[in-house]
């Protein structure tokens, strides 16, 4: 019998050690390779009793049995996530049971004494091994806990009922099961048959447990511990039907971080990891039990919200989680570089709901109804939450269209660089030009940059129209030049995409170099919010513009950040005063205030103002009235092809 457990031993030995080198971060099987090595050395001591001194196979080897019933309470203890305790607990245990049995061979020998002190011993690891067990049992593993727990109790009473019978009074029954021919032959086919059953069920229990890590790597976020896209799909699907039976509706939010981009470059991927963790924290922390939040990837997360009785209460769910993650984080981790051991930064969130029944009936169509809400929400400012229409739907698919017409635009040269022209208040003369870009297509005509120039940023596609709207104003300036006309600054757009994706100081040199525009009369306009996303990186590459002699201006002033503190760490040349304020004087008194605190502000740090979007007589005579330097607006031109610009320059020269 008992070779036939050695063997038996072996062979689960074996299969721990292939899970230990397959899975080597899985917690309980390397502690069960050594049980099984402790306990197949053990039992070999005892069936080579007789052949080898008693200190060795009976001493030594029911010790080294002990131990490895210690191991395999560790490794149970590991497996099901509790403290190991080191070398404690086979200290405590393992040398006071081999003081006692030596003791009982050497100065008392008495069989049925160390028979005693081993059940003993037995029972004691079995009642902690039931202890741990029941303390972290796992619903995922319960059948095989269950049974776990079966055959360990059981080989506590097996040994509790062999401690009896060793201490009842001679008798029949107890003579023949401590007869020195049998020795325990009775209760060792019972502990053979109980012993295999355990470790049986350990390597059951490891195989449920892979099996259940794999379903949680099928439906699970390893990054965030969120359901993924698969397991939203099951409980969407799910919910339908409930919602279908019931007469009610759900709702999906879909989310999209803003500014998310700006951490994950600044800080690196850890920072960016760890804030996407304490997102999803938040918006856990606003759902109901019943709610559902789910990572699709990126920084993208979809929230179900299941049985709402007004389409309203998804709004404001929505609200409360805009609201929430506008707060700021504060990170732990950043770039290896960064000594700071804190960073907070502060995000924001766009939102698109769309609703069961209104919106869909399968989960497909409901995630992409939500996603084309989400950026509806985007474009209406950032920060906020939209619903989901069929109109928009419609709208939607006009700009997939207009996408690809956009991409076959740009490789058919479709594109035309218009310019207006920006005049001195003082002199009346034209001192410089905007480059605009406008796209004449041949089905629809002269297409206006509202309606493409979105498009473009969302799709990357705003790089390389920048790009050849750079080269083509610097060579039409070129041109100007060669004809004799006087200096002109030419000012061009850069797309807060463009400035954070590609190098647009190694560009601008190449540009200039390739067409021999003069640095000193190119003038780059960004916008506040381009430059508020990443300070640091924004001041460096502003500095590295600047000293290659370009001129920088801030455009669209006073719609965004208008910090004083900003500005002053900005090297720019030039305000430009954002039309909105212009439209209305001298009707509105709080704009006419807005733009002379600008005029006044930008001089006293040493900036040219320009008004965009001048219209009317009344307008300039109050912009020379409060000393701005430049205006651009139709009341002198709008925006017009090069050779219109170059008769505007013709005409001029004339005077």
């Amino acid at each position: 019998m008992l070779m036939t457990y050695l063997i038996a031993d072996a062979v689960f030995a074996i299969a721990f050690a292939i899970t230990i080198r397959r899975h080597p971060k899985l917690d309980g099987p390397r502690h069960w390779f050594f049980a099984c090595l402790l306990l197949f050395t053990g039992f070999l001591g005892l069936c080579l009793r007789g052949i080898i001194p008693d200190i060795l196979s009976i001493v030594i080897a029911n010790s080294v049995i002990l131990a490895g019933g210690v191991f395999l309470w560790t490794g149970i203890r590991r497996f099901f996530g509790l403290r190991c305790h080191g070398w404690l607990l086979p200290v405590l245990f393992v040398l006071p049971a081999t003081a006692l049995l030596g003791l009982f061979m050497a100065v008392w020998p008495s069989i049925p004494a160390r028979q005693i002190t081993m059940s003993v011993f037995t029972i004691l690891i079995s009642l902690f091994v039931v202890r741990d067990i029941l303390r972290r049992r796992n619903s995922a593993l319960i059948m095989e806990t269950n049974l776990l727990i079966f055959f360990v109790g059981a080989e506590a009473v097996i040994h509790f009922i062999r401690m009896i019978t060793l201490m009842m009074t001679q008798t029949p029954v107890s003579s023949f099961l401590q007869s020195q021919d049998q020795p325990d032959r009775f209760f060792f086919m019972l502990l053979f048959i109980v012993g295999l059953a355990r470790l049986l069920i350990l390597v059951t229990l490891v195989s449920a447990r892979l099996q259940d890590e794999l379903n949680q790597l099928a439906t699970q976020d390893h990054l965030t511990q969120l359901p993924n896209r698969r397991w939203l799909l099951e409980r969407l699907k799910h919910g339908i039907d409930v919602e279908r039976r019931g007469g009610k509706q759900l709702a999906l939010l879909m989310l999209d971080l803003d500014r998310f981009k700006a951490v994950n470059d600044s800080l690196g991927h850890a920072a960016g990891d760890e804030l996407l963790q304490q997102v999803a924290a938040r918006i856990q922390s606003r759902l109901r039990e019943v709610d559902m939040v789910a990572r699709l990837g990126g920084d993208e997360f979809i929230v179900l919200l299941e049985d709402i009785a007004h389409p309203e209460d998804a709004a404001r769910v929505a609200e409360d989680i805009v609201a929430d993650l506008s707060r700021p984080f504060q990170l732990t981790r950043g770039n290896e570089a960064d000594h700071e051991q804190y960073h907070e930064v502060q995000i924001g969130a766009s939102i698109g709901i769309s609703l069961y029944p209104q919106h869909g009936s399968n989960p497909e169509l409901l995630i992409e109804q939500a996603d084309t809400a989400m950026y509806e929400a985007k474009q209406a400012g950032r920060g906020c939450f939209a619903y989901f229409s069929e109109e928009l739907t419609i709208a939607v698919r006009k700009r997939i269209a207009l996408e690809d017409r956009l991409r076959k635009a740009i490789e058919q040269r479709e594109l035309r660089v218009f310019y207006q022209p920006q005049i001195d208040i003082a002199s009346n003369r034209i001192i410089g030009a905007e480059a605009l870009v406008r796209w004449q297509s041949p089905v629809d005509g002269l297409i206006a940059p509202v309606n493409f120039i979105p498009i473009a940023e969302e799709t990357g596609l705003i790089i390389a129209i920048g790009e050849w709207v750079l080269r083509e104003t610097c060579r039409q300036g070129r041109l100007w030049l060669a004809a004799g006309f006087s200096p002109l600054t030419l000012a061009v757009n850069v797309s807060p995409h463009q400035f954070r994706r590609c190098d647009i100081s190694a560009l601008v040199e190449k540009i200039l170099a390739e067409t021999g525009f003069p640095a000193g009369l190119l003038e780059l306009e960004l916008t506040e919010s381009g430059l508020m996303d990443n300070q640091d990186k924004a001041v460096e590459v502003l500095n590295n513009l600047r000293s290659q002699g370009v001129r920088l201006a801030i455009d669209d002033f006073g719609t965004g950040y208008s910090s004083l503190a900003y500005l002053k760490r900005f090297p720019v040349d030039v305000l430009k005063i954002d039309k909105s304020f212009i439209d209305d004087i001298p009707h509105l008194q709080d704009d006419m205030e807005i733009t002379a605190t600008i005029i006044a502000m930008g001089h006293t740090l040493g900036f040219q103002v320009l008004a965009e979007g001048v219209e009317t007589h009344v307008q300039l005579a109050f912009l020379r009235e409060k000393g701005c330097d430049a205006y651009q607006g139709y009341f002198t031109s709008k925006p017009v092809p090069a050779d219109e610009f170059t008769e505007l320059l013709r005409a001029q020269q004339k005077e």
